[in-house]
Parts: C-alpha cells; sequence; structure tokens
C-alpha cells in the first residue's frame, strides 16, 4: 500500500464529530491534562467547589425537601375495591380468595380467611384452622386474568366451522365425516359470536344424535369399526355418541358438575328424535376425570365408594401412621399441606410410595421409590399380608368397601 495513502487513512480527524468544535482529540487530551493540573491546586477547587461545603443536619426526616415519595410508598398496595371468588386452576380445592383492585384492573390476590367463618344446616361452625388457605398457584391467577393467551371470545376450529356450513357432509355407507374437517391441532380458530358459537354446538349435536340414533345409526357406527358391545350398549340413542367431561372452571367454581348435567339434558333430545317416553329417554355419556382425564387413582372410587375429596385430608391429624401413595401431596395438594405438617407434629409417621424422590419424600419418615406400574402388585402383596396375619378390620371392610 503507497505510504500517503495509509497515512491519509490513518490520521486523526481535523474536528470532534460530536461537539463539532474545531478540537482535535489530541488537543482535547491536552486540554483536559491542564485542567487535571489545575484542579490538583487547594486554591482552584476550593474556588471551583466552594458550593459543595459539607452541611450538618440534626434530623434528616425534618429537613428532607421532597418528602412526596413516602404517600408513594405507602400506597402501594392501595385498592379500590376487593371482591371474592373460588379458584380452581387445574385443581379442586376451590379456595376462597380475595382480588384486590385498583384502577379497574386486579392487582393482587390474596386468602379471604373467610373458611372458619362457614356453617352448616346445623349451626356447626368450621375451624379457622382452614386459614389461610391458599396456593402459589392461585396468587398467581392474575397472570392469567390478563395473559396474552386467555381466550376472551368464542372460538370454533375452522375445519369444524366448515363441516357445520356444508350442512354436516357424511359418507352414506358409513356416516363418517371427511377427514379435510378433521385436521384438529393444525386448523386455525376463528371469532364468533356467542349466538353463533350456541347454533353451531345445537346444530351440531343435533346432527350427530339423528346420524346414529335407530337401527339404522347403529350400523353406521359397526361399519366404522366400533366394538359391537360398545354399539349395543348405546341402546339405539344417537345421544349416547355424545361425550361431556366437565372443564375444570365449571366443575370447580360452581360444584354442579356443568356438562355432566349437560349430558343428563341430551335425554330431552334423544325423546324428540327417536319418539321416546322419558323412562326410555337416555342422555349422552359423562367422561368422568378418573375414566377420561386419567389424572386421577381410578381405584379410589371403586374400593372406596368416593372420588378423593380434598377435605379426608384434615382428616390425617387423628392417624398415627400415613401412607401418602398415587398423589404428591406437597406440590399438588398446597393448600392442605399443612395437614400433614400438623400430623407429624403430633408424632404421626409418614410413608410416602412414589415412583420418584418428590416433594412429598422428603417429608416421609420412610420412603419406598418403586418401579412405574408395579404399585398394584405391591397393594395386593400388602393385603395379602394384612389378611393371612388376621389384621384387618372386617367389619369395616364389608361396611365402607
Amino acid at each position: 500500500m503507497p505510504e500517503s495513502k495509509r497515512s491519509n487513512e490513518t490520521r486523526e480527524p481535523t474536528t470532534d464529530p460530536v461537539s463539532n468544535r474545531g478540537f482535535s482529540r489530541r488537543s482535547f487530551l491536552k486540554v483536559a491534562g491542564g485542567a487535571g493540573a489545575l484542579f490538583s491546586q487547594t486554591t482552584a477547587l476550593g474556588e471551583i467547589f466552594g458550593f459543595m461545603k459539607p452541611v450538618m443536619v440534626d434530623s434528616p426526616l425534618a429537613n428532607y425537601p421532597h418528602r412526596g415519595w413516602e404517600k408513594t410508598y405507602r400506597d402501594l398496595y392501595h385498592y379500590d375495591s376487593t371482591f371474592h371468588f373460588l379458584c380452581a386452576p387445574n385443581d379442586t380445592h376451590n379456595c376462597l380468595l380475595t382480588a384486590y383492585v385498583k384502577n379497574g384492573v386486579v392487582v393482587r390476590i390474596g386468602p379471604s380467611f373467610g373458611f372458619g367463618k362457614a356453617k352448616d344446616t346445623d349451626g356447626n361452625q368450621a375451624s379457622h384452622r382452614w386459614d389461610p388457605r391458599c396456593c402459589n398457584k392461585g396468587l398467581s391467577l392474575i397472570r392469567r386474568f390478563y395473559g396474552h393467551r386467555r381466550v376472551k371470545e368464542p372460538m370454533i376450529r375452522k375445519g369444524f366451522k366448515d363441516w357445520v356450513d356444508a350442512d354436516f357432509p357424511r359418507d352414506p355407507a358409513t356416516g363418517k365425516v371427511p377427514e379435510k374437517y378433521l385436521n384438529r391441532g393444525q386448523d386455525p380458530y376463528e371469532k364468533v359470536t356467542w349466538k353463533q358459537a350456541y347454533a353451531y354446538s345445537a346444530k351440531a349435536m343435533k346432527n350427530i344424535s339423528e346420524t346414529y340414533s335407530g337401527k339404522e345409526g347403529q350400523d353406521r357406527l359397526l361399519a366404522q369399526g366400533y366394538d359391537p358391545a360398545m354399539v349395543e350398549a348405546t341402546q339405539g340413542a344417537g345421544t349416547q355418541t355424545l361425550k361431556f367431561r366437565g372443564g375444570m372452571a365449571a366443575l370447580g367454581a360452581t360444584r354442579i358438575f356443568a356438562q355432566y348435567r349437560n349430558a343428563n339434558v341430551m335425554a330431552l333430545l334423544d325423546a324428540k328424535i327417536r319418539g321416546v317416553g322419558p323412562d326410555q329417554a337416555l342422555g349422552g355419556r359423562g367422561f368422568d376425570n378418573y375414566s377420561w382425564h386419567t389424572d386421577l387413582p381410578p381405584g379410589h372410587p371403586m374400593v372406596t365408594g368416593q372420588q378423593t375429596n380434598d377435605f379426608d385430608l384434615c382428616n390425617v391429624e387423628h392417624s398415627n401412621v400415613i401412607i401418602v401413595w398415587g398423589m404428591n401431596w406437597i406440590t399438588t395438594k398446597m393448600p392442605d399441606a399443612h395437614w400433614l405438617t400438623e400430623a407429624r407434629i403430633k408424632g404421626a409417621k409418614v410413608v410416602v410410595i412414589a415412583t420418584d424422590y418428590s416433594a412429598t419424600m422428603c417429608k416421609a419418615d420412610e420412603g419406598l421409590i418403586v418401579r412405574p406400574g408395579t404399585t398394584p402388585a405391591l397393594a395386593l402383596g400388602m393385603c395379602h399380608v394384612l389378611l393371612k396375619e388376621n389384621k384387618a378390620d372386617l367389619d369395616y371392610l364389608k361396611r365402607f368397601t
């Protein structure tokens, strides 16, 4: 590279690109160095920074010039109004929580401390030991209230909507819906009004029930490959092919098993389609959390006759030995975790059986980690020992199982 060209490329700019005052960088450094030498003199510092003389303040709070920040600080948790709601974020605790509203927005959630005020029809009052009843999932519900993924209006899968709009096309021989309408997980969703959503649902349930009612409807099911015993169980009622499962929100907030009641209402539709009376009309099928959702132990209601009610957990304080099996208590039953802790304080021994070292396992006096799928054999083995050594309460078993 020619020397002249190199010197042109490496030389410093003649002006400051920021201030554009005509100083070169080298000139600036010289001036700064001279200023530093000047500032190092005591007299110069005194003249320049004389206004920074230290002052004595007896009470900082009495002399602080701007105290408005204190009101802002104290108002961090101020709220305009409150309301109570039952929390059911994919569990059945139904904790009664309090929402604090500020400027029309829920800013925080806390326990209501209202469980101890509850009374039954006989006037028996609940213990305040249920309070405070809440968990981290409930306290973080604000993220769901205002999250960008929250569904705020009725949505219909495009394929299903197109199928209804096309007047329910089906295979003439089997009644099967064309595959192009069944792209679940791939179709986009379209917004509709509530009135449209109800209309689409009603039309679909009517069409499905009519398609699979009577002998012709049963033949269609058999042609699609359904098990003959399943088809026979419908008793010729197309409404029996409709499956309903109670969603967590309705199931938890209202305790009326919303979709299961809707399944029963389908008996009115069956009576109209088949022209049968109330004694013969059949509703839809209710797929509960044990047989369909499968996040709960199906064997529990089969053996005990009830659906693992949360309120039974308070009775552990009357136990000497607690076997935690099929439930990660500390993680999934956080509002009820204190019952287990209090039982341990009273001297109860805790045995945890799980497939992993869970959060509950570390609270156990004895922990048994088993392979998945082997627990039925373990349960039968335990029953065998209890019966063989005559340690079972047979009267209790006959009465309650």
